[in-house]
């Protein structure tokens, strides 16, 4: 950094010094940066925001001067210098020696627009200026990164006659535009950058209706990349499968996984994507990855007498898992009374989400029958096997009252 400020500060007042000598025309105007509030620390950026040069051209001509070099130099050496953060445009503003117009004194604004440019294409060896910019790019998982960025600078070209222009047009910090080329030299990273400042998974709002649910996914809820250019796959996928019918979920029901309870599963949500954070690779930055994805399910009347709550994997600090009640709020519509449930999770908890209930040991049989190994329905349990449902004579499901609470109405009734 004292490296920077030394060469910053050699430069403008090599550029004060020429700038200022009787034969010299050509110019640049670096702005002063502005005193801190009191109290506050000065921020120390050695490269300008903005600044401005004109060049000068003897009448007639568009070849370079001396002392326009100089100035080209000078912009050359800042704006292209391997420390500059600065992600930059330039405007190349060519304008006439304000005579009568005519065809050639018209044509010599372009020629000079050219002229500016092509010293820097020159200089870069290259028809589109590359540059490669130091900077930073963060990522929702692993935070801040340093990087080096190549971008093609933005160039604006324009050329104008003195005397299509109004009195005010006609100069620049009460300097003649006539005979001249005014360069505009500004940080503008959403130009230089373009798309490629920020990813985002997903990168808009997503809504997926399913057969009974609907699952919201905000953009950037899945993780975020800004400040690169690097190639990078951008593309996101969301699988989302839902299983809530009576019959889905009673032919081959199982109980929540969880190591101390019994959670009962009234159906669930399968979602998956291709841009799922690690949660031990991401722990660091756990603030990036809110609960902003919403789910919601209308529920039957019986379902909410139920008080079926969502069960969502949920990690330790040490980075295991294990599936928990995840806050569950229930909408009611004032106008069908129909009961609505939402919940809102991370990132982190994609993959299953289930609805369900908590219930102990000794109530089990409140909604199971015992039953064998190989029976319909039959799911291995506290050591043994049990249903939800049984066959009267008939073939017709029969369950009890307690499970057929949590469960939606069979298709049939």
């Amino acid at each position: 950094m004292k490296k920077t400020l030394f060469f910053l500060s050699t430069l403008i007042i090599s550029i004060s010094l020429f700038s200022q000598r009787p034969d010299e025309c050509s110019k640049i105007f670096i702005p002063r940066q502005p005193r801190p509030a009191y109290g506050q620390a000065q921020e120390i950026n050695p490269y300008p925001e903005k600044f401005q040069a004109l060049v000068c051209f003897n009448k007639g001509e568009y070849n370079y001067r001396e002392d326009a070099l100089n100035i080209l130099d000078s912009i050359y050496k800042l704006v292209f210098n391997n420390e500059n953060g600065r992600f930059y445009k330039i405007t190349i503003l060519g304008y006439d020696d304000e005579e009568m117009v005519t065809e050639d004194n018209t044509d010599l604004a372009r020629k000079r627009t050219i002229t500016v440019f092509n010293y820097f294409s020159q200089r870069e060896e290259t028809e589109y200026i590359i540059r490669r910019t130091p900077s930073v790019y963060y990522n929702s998982c692993s935070g801040e990164h340093d990087c080096v960025i190549k971008y093609k600078m933005p160039f604006d070209f324009k050329w104008q006659s003195i005397n299509t222009l109004n009195e005010k047009e006609k100069s620049f910090n009460g300097i003649s535009l006539a005979s001249k080329a005014l360069i505009i030299v500004e940080d503008a990273p959403e130009e230089c950058l373009g798309k490629f400042n920020d990813y985002y998974y997903p990168s808009q709002d997503s809504n997926i209706v399913g057969k009974e649910s609907i699952l919201r996914v905000p953009k950037g809820a899945l993780g975020y990349i800004t400040h690169t250019k690097d190639t990078i796959s951008y593309d996101m996928k969301l699988e989302y499968e839902e299983v809530f019918s009576f019959e889905d979920v009673t032919r081959n029901y199982n109980l929540i996984p969880h190591h101390r309870q019994y959670i009962l599963c009234a159906g669930y949500f399968v979602i998956k994507s291709n841009k799922t954070p690690d949660y031990e690779r991401c722990k660091d930055n756990l603030d990036n990855y809110p609960a902003t994805i919403n789910i919601k399910l209308p529920i039957e009347e019986h379902q909410q007498r139920a008080r079926l709550r969502f069960y969502a994997k949920t990690y330790r600090p040490n980075g295991t898992w294990e599936y928990r009640a995840i806050p569950t709020k229930r909408e009611r519509n004032p106008h069908t009374k129909d009961v609505t449930l939402i919940a809102e999770f991370s990132a982190f908890q994609l993959d299953t989400i289930y609805l369900g209930r908590r219930v102990v040991e000794k109530d089990m049989s409140k909604f199971f029958y015992p039953a064998q190994e190989g029976e319909p329905g039959a799911f291995s349990a506290m050591g043994g096997w049990l249903k939800p449902y049984k066959l009267d004579k008939r073939g017709m499901i029969i369950m009890k009252k307690s499970m057929e609470e949590i469960l939606r109405t069979p298709l049939n009734r």
